[in-house]
């Protein structure tokens, strides 16, 4: 089982995310952490084929047994913004860092204020805590 979900990776790794898909679908019965590598890379694959919502719906599952799972979050907030759903993929920046520190995030929080100062961002409350999220992650200069 674990060769095979090497073998999905290879995939993707190649860009053939549907066979890469179609042996992951198959795949049971394995240990907690391969399981979440598993969903991982389902919902990557899934974004990258341009189903977004199965994507979000993968990466929930995932994000549900890993709270700290900042590559899953990401990959959810770009399907909600392949979704053009930008509402929700800001949610999702600040859900997931109202609960844990940035790593991969701190690049889309200096974007996000970046976006603030060039006034594409006007909301204050969203501002707020944006500028509250960028500095308790070292993002604010």
């Amino acid at each position: 089982m674990i060769d095979e979900l090497q073998k999905a990776k290879d995939l993707m790794d190649n860009g053939q995310y549907m066979p890469a898909v179609e042996i992951l679908q198959n795949i049971r019965g394995l240990p907690v952490k391969s399981e979440k590598y598993r969903l991982l890379f389902m919902s990557y694959c899934w974004c990258n084929l341009g189903e977004y919502q199965w994507s979000v719906n993968i990466a929930n599952d995932l994000l549900q047994k890993d709270r700290h799972n900042e590559l899953a979050s990401q990959i959810k907030y770009l399907s909600y913004c392949g979704l053009k759903d930008f509402d929700r993929a800001l949610e999702e920046i600040i859900r997931f860092l109202s609960l844990n520190e940035a790593d991969l995030y701190k690049i889309t929080l200096e974007e996000l204020l970046s976006d603030i100062k060039n006034g594409f961002i006007n909301e204050q409350t969203i501002i707020s805590t944006i500028k509250k999220l960028a500095l308790k992650n070292n993002c604010l200069k």
